[in-house]
């Protein structure tokens, strides 16, 4: 059951070690700083690794990984100093690092952060001793690790100890949006039909919130006004914003208070699921929140086509068999966004999307998990995985992952040149007692693209300028469509791959006894009989897959090097590419 509001957890089970997240705070940035080549003069010796950075050497156990993925091991990391080696700390690291003063001070502090919350949760957050056979609203709240691979993977800047109490999802509180009633010129939205309110919040709370506008003088059935509903989080961030005062004293904003079911937080924090009908819509919220290396706004310009992009996405898959029988891919669709405040100093930070949730598929709870948690170890150092394994057997287990997983997203981008931004919390998957049987993927209106010359169907691709006119005088790769089929393949490959599916397979090498480099020759193996099978060979070789380097986003880069030109992405090794004839 969901925590009261007022409560404060306490421990059920032995917890680590506060100094353990700066640890692993200290463990991440390392990994990410030589993965993304900002270390220099990386050798091995003496069986460690060593790597400067600037004029300061460290050492730390550990190993290259798959995608050139660097895994160290916890506590091992050292610095060379006074003539010997000595234990590194986190502002060892960071004062070595060539970069500007003020974009240290905001990593410094988020990583800060990162820590001070992990260890929040560790001291009053209860942990289930294992996770495999809980449900996948369970599992949003008890995957408590976050970001395997950037350092600031719980920073939530912005956030106070009691927002994180109160808002992040560890602690499963609810709460309630808060509805704002916006003049129709600040408002852009696209509704599937005049019930959406009605359905949505029900007719007795559509009802009710009808009266509270029509105190104010406001008849929401005449189209002059529009309800948003936003975070109370961000509503207390923006509450006495001037630009919110000039619209309420002007007339164009009423703030009505709290409104609807209860909600709370997924992993991603800003999407919320119904506390009180799970049935109902997730709601993805604008917050002016930094978490990893991104504000958690929305993009202006994807909030309204989000319904479109859903719709497009749903017609391909009907349409395709493989899509139905061979691969089934299923959606859970947005179908209405709403953004206020176009073209202001707040546009972004006022929005909200509508996507179906999972527990609307008609499926068991516990027959879905959360991608991501398939990497994960528990407490007691087992993989979460390792019933699943025992009971399925190993090889059996990864050769269905692959078909049920892997080969929905690539058919998608080699026989249709659509791309999704494929991580582990954007899929879930479909199991039964562990055995993989579907996958089902979400969050589509900024993580879909595509290429034009490669659309299987170009006809049903929809005309988003028709909609936003920023679609229409957008630079090429500004949004969905891009300009060639390296972007294509670095969306499905950096995300499915590189930062996602590399943790399962240095987990299977540590845990399971597989090496690296069989999992992804297995991996190869299927998508060559894929390519063979479907007479997919020409189209699979355009998007050049199995190059020996390709390029993975840079995520810590973004954080130490904010003002760069151009985009964030460096070279890593391609496992794939050897894999074939290993």
């Amino acid at each position: 059951m969901p925590l009261p509001d007022c409560a404060i957890p306490t421990p059920a089970l032995p917890l680590c070690s506060p100094t353990d997240a700066m640890q692993r705070v200290l463990r991440q940035l390392c990994e990410a700083l030589l993965s993304e080549g900002c270390a220099q003069g990386v050798t091995t010796q003496d069986g460690r690794l060593c790597w400067h950075l600037g004029p300061t050497m460290f050492r730390a156990q550990g190993r290259c990984g798959a995608f050139s993925r660097y895994r160290l091991t916890q506590d091992s990391i050292e610095i060379a100093r006074d003539h010997g080696w000595q234990p590194a700390d986190l502002e060892d690291v960071l004062s070595s690092i060539d970069a500007p003063e003020a974009a240290l001070a905001a990593l410094r502090t988020d990583l800060r952060r990162t820590a001070e919350l992990d260890d929040l949760n560790h001291q009053q957050i209860p942990r289930p001793p294992r996770r495999h056979q809980l449900g996948v609203a369970q599992m949003e709240r008890a995957l408590h690790e976050g970001h395997p691979y950037h350092p600031c993977y719980k920073a939530r800047s912005g956030f106070s100890d009691t927002d994180h109490l109160r808002f992040g999802p560890e602690a499963g509180q609810r709460f309630r949006l808060i509805g704002l009633l916006f003049h129709h010129d600040l408002i852009q939205q696209n509704l599937p039909d005049d019930d959406f309110w009605s359905r949505e919040l029900g007719q007795q709370e559509w009802n009710r919130i009808q009266g509270i506008a029509a105190v104010q003088g406001i008849d929401l059935g005449t189209g002059d006004f529009a309800l948003l509903p936003i975070h109370p989080w961000q509503w207390d961030q923006l509450a006495q914003d001037p630009l919110i005062l000039a619209w309420q004293s002007g007339g164009q904003l009423v703030m009505i208070g709290e409104i609807g079911d209860h909600y709370s937080a997924t992993q991603s924090v800003r999407t919320l699921m119904n506390a009180d009908q799970p049935q109902r819509a997730h709601v993805k919220t604008a917050m002016t929140m930094r978490n990893t290396s991104s504000l958690r706004t929305l993009i202006p310009e994807t909030v309204a086509v989000a319904p479109v992009i859903s719709d497009w996405l749903v017609k391909v898959i009907a349409a395709d068999p493989l899509l139905q029988h061979d691969y089934p891919l299923t959606l859970l669709p947005e179908y209405a966004g709403i953004i206020a405040g176009r073209g202001t100093a707040l546009e972004g930070h006022l929005a909200a999307i509508w996507r179906q949730s999972p527990a609307s598929l008609g499926l068991a709870d516990n027959q879905m998990m959360p991608f991501n948690a398939l990497s994960l170890t528990e407490g007691d150092g087992q993989p979460l995985i390792t019933p699943w394994i025992a009971t399925h057997g190993r090889d059996r287990w990864l050769a269905q992952l692959i078909e049920t997983a892997v080969l929905p997203v690539w058919h998608l981008m080699v026989a249709h040149g659509i791309g999704l931004e494929a991580h582990g919390q954007n899929l879930i998957l479909q199991h039964d007692n562990g055995w993989p049987t579907g996958l089902i993927a979400r969050d589509f209106h900024d993580g879909v693209e595509y290429v034009d010359t490669l659309l299987s169907q170009p006809a049903l691709c929809p005309d988003l300028a028709a909609i936003d006119p920023a679609f229409a005088s957008a630079e090429p790769d500004q949004f969905h469509a891009l300009s060639c089929a390296d972007g294509l393949r670095e969306l499905v490959m950096d995300t499915l791959f590189v930062f996602n599916l590399a943790d399962l397979s240095d987990l299977m090498q540590r845990q399971f006894d597989l090496p690296e480099s069989r999992f992804w020759q297995r991996l190869r193996a299927r998508l060559d009989r894929y390519a063979a099978d479907h007479g997919q060979a020409q189209r699979m070789a355009a998007l050049a897959p199995f190059a020996p380097q390709i390029h993975a986003e840079s995520l810590i880069t973004r954080k130490i090097d904010p003002d760069r030109t151009g985009t964030y992405r460096h070279l890593i090794d391609n496992p794939l590419a050897t894999a074939k004839d290993s």
